[in-house]
């Protein structure tokens, strides 16, 4: 009886090598040629503290494409190692940059970062508060 070999998918140069086995191992087929995101792409997925089930959908991730697991279903890896499966639709390319008027739970310090150098752009500059030209 011989014992079934999963698929193994090769490994972009660009994937830390810890997580190359992690990689290499995922579950599923190569995406078709019209799915937006190819293996190796890297992705994140914003994730929001009110989403109704655990999981991803409440702590967001960032991470790279491995494959299919259906037809609009991709799977791949975290950048700490982690398994997951989303539809296409919930993902974007991982260096969008963040929304800063944006509620999910992942970006929190990145739109910090981005709220506080504007406040200081302000205070560089001076901001009009009334209509006839007082500034701060």
């Amino acid at each position: 009886m011989s014992r079934h070999q999963p698929q193994r998918h090769p490994v972009p140069d660009h994937i830390p090598a810890h997580l190359a086995e992690a990689y290499a191992t995922t579950a599923g087929r190569r995406p078709s040629d019209h799915c937006p995101y190819q293996p190796g792409t890297a992705v994140q997925r914003h994730g929001y503290a009110g989403h109704p089930a655990p999981g991803f959908g409440r702590t967001g991730f960032r991470g790279w494409v491995v494959a299919t697991v259906g037809g609009t279903i991709l799977t791949g890896i975290t950048e700490d190692g982690r398994e997951w499966w989303e539809e296409w639709g919930r993902l974007e390319p991982a260096d969008t940059p963040p929304d800063p008027w944006g509620h999910c739970t992942c970006c929190r310090e990145a739109r910090l970062k981005l709220r506080r150098a504007e406040i200081e752009q302000h205070r560089a500059h001076g901001v009009q508060l009334d209509l006839f030209g007082a500034a701060s």
